[in-house]
């Protein structure tokens, strides 16, 4: 606009000029000034159709742009508390509504798949299930302005099986005897509320691990199917669990925890020494974690450390007084096409899996986990809560594992993945896998994915396939599993909303 503009001034003072001439100026002068004027009217006039067509033409940036909210990547992580009072960082959707000065949203996903595995003793199955890369879900999450620089906020989430409408918690967790206690409850996954300051949240209730957060800092299906960390068993959630998670400040940002178990109907607590499975008012599950981004790259820790009940080892049998650990550190590279991740796991938190209980009938060499994933069980073979009673609890693991990714395009992606479990105790229950996995974006909410897993356990473990859910069917015989390479592939589709 502003070349054409001085163009147009000269085109003037060419008109005055041409009158101001005195009449003995040459002929020839004056045709010479015509032939340019016309030629700067020329110049005006292509100048305007370019201003035109630069105004409808997007340019590169501006068409990435648009396409940036189109696309959907599994390693996508949670984002730290945002600062308060901000608008642009409010959580927010087309499911939402302002009541009162509360702002609710109402949120979830579907995630259904068609799963063929074979296992190496000739056993196949074929199913669909739920949740390879989200448990399929529902949630609410509300968040109120109460003073500047301060949001209360809260989230309850329930996890189901979309094949058949089940409340994803339909085990009876614990049983005091008597019954069940947590058995269908109405939010399984989480329930707290909390308070957003200047410096990060703090919360209170039922809340996902670190771990169970953080997924897509470890590979490039967000560690889970298809992700050999993933096989091992990750802690995902407790009850009573009080947290602090900071805003990221100079790159760096911490959460910690510290749940601790209450007195459950039909179950009698004591303080006394004897260490008794009752005796959980001991014990305790605490998280840190802590990571580090400056550019394309983050390094991170996160653990989880769970004690037994106090007292224990003066039970008869005696509880054994090991705490459950799982150390995490990793790191991450965004190269501009994908992303390279290295992660590692130490961890005590598997051993076998019985037919019966007191540790007695072993069915699979790997599968039980001291520390549950999910819910409260008191029971002598596995539970949220150690309860001292696994022997297995003595034997460690390392885990290692590297993947990457390749976006192909703003609605293609593809990755690889391969990880190495091994028995640093006992050297016999090692087990290797790889897996190479595709996501497209259908829609703006509507992805499709296809995954190719391997496991291949060394003659003393047991290791199974793994997803978000549980796998439902799953090999479950020794036969098929200990000792077993399985093999997988599985094609799916999520609906996030």
């Amino acid at each position: 606009m502003k070349s054409y503009q001085k163009t147009s001034a000269m085109l003037v003072a060419a008109g005055i000029l041409s009158v101001a001439l005195p009449q003995a100026l040459r002929a020839s002068d004056i045709d010479d000034l015509s032939a340019r004027v016309k030629e700067l009217s020329a110049q005006v006039d292509q100048l305007k159709k370019k201003e035109a067509a630069d105004a409808t033409t997007p340019n590169a940036a501006a068409t990435l742009a648009a396409a940036t909210p189109n696309t959907w990547r599994p390693w996508t992580t949670p984002a730290n508390p945002y600062k308060p009072g901000d608008p642009s960082q409010t959580v927010t959707g087309p499911l939402s509504a302002t009541i009162k000065g509360v702002t609710f949203t109402l949120y979830g996903d579907f995630d259904v798949y068609a799963n063929h595995m074979t296992s190496s003793s000739g056993h196949t199955i074929n199913a669909f299930e739920d949740g390879a890369i989200l448990r399929s879900r529902w949630g609410i999450k509300g968040v109120k302005p109460v003073a500047p620089g301060y949001e209360m906020k809260f989230t309850v989430e329930s996890g189901f099986n979309t094949l058949n409408g089940k409340s994803a918690d339909t085990a009876g967790q614990p049983t005091g005897g008597t019954g069940s206690v947590y058995s269908g409850r109405l939010f399984d996954r989480q329930a707290w509320f909390g308070v957003l300051t200047p410096i990060g949240e703090f919360r209170i209730g039922r809340q996902n691990t670190t771990i169970q957060q953080l997924g897509g800092e470890i590979d490039f299906a967000a560690r889970n199917l298809g992700g050999v960390i993933n096989l091992f068993g990750v802690p995902s959630r407790y009850d009573n669990d009080v947290s602090f998670l900071s805003r990221r400040f100079y790159g760096f940002t911490i959460q910690a925890h510290y749940a601790i178990a209450n007195s459950l109907a039909g179950v009698t607590t004591t303080n006394s020494v004897n260490g008794n499975i009752a005796n959980i008012g001991n014990q305790c599950v605490y998280q840190l974690m802590a990571d580090y981004k400056k550019g394309p790259f983050t390094a991170g820790y996160m653990e989880i450390v769970a004690e037994p009940p106090a007292g224990g080892t003066n039970a008869a049998p005696p509880k054994i007084g090991t705490n459950v650990v799982y150390l995490n550190p990793y790191v991450n590279y965004d190269y501009g096409h994908g992303l390279v991740w290295l992660a590692a796991v130490h961890s005590n938190n598997n051993g076998n899996t019985y037919s019966g209980t007191g540790g007695t009938g072993v069915v699979l060499f790997n599968g039980g986990s001291p520390l549950g994933n999910t819910g409260v069980t008191a029971n002598s073979n596995a539970g949220t809560l150690n309860n001292g009673s696994l022997a297995d609890i003595n034997t460690y693991y390392n885990i290692y594992q590297g993947s990457a990714s390749y976006v192909i395009t703003d609605r293609l992606n593809v990755g690889a993945l391969y990880g190495w479990i091994r028995d640093i105790t006992n050297h016999v229950k090692n087990a290797h896998g790889y897996s190479v996995g595709a996501f497209y974006d259908v829609f703006k909410d509507t992805h499709t994915y296809l995954m190719y897993d391997v496991i291949k356990n060394d003659a003393g473990a047991g290791f199974t396939q793994a997803a978000s859910a549980g796998l439902s069917p799953n090999f479950t015989a020794a036969n098929d599993v200990n000792g077993r390479k399985i093999t997988g592939v599985q094609l799916g589709c999520m609906y996030q909303w």
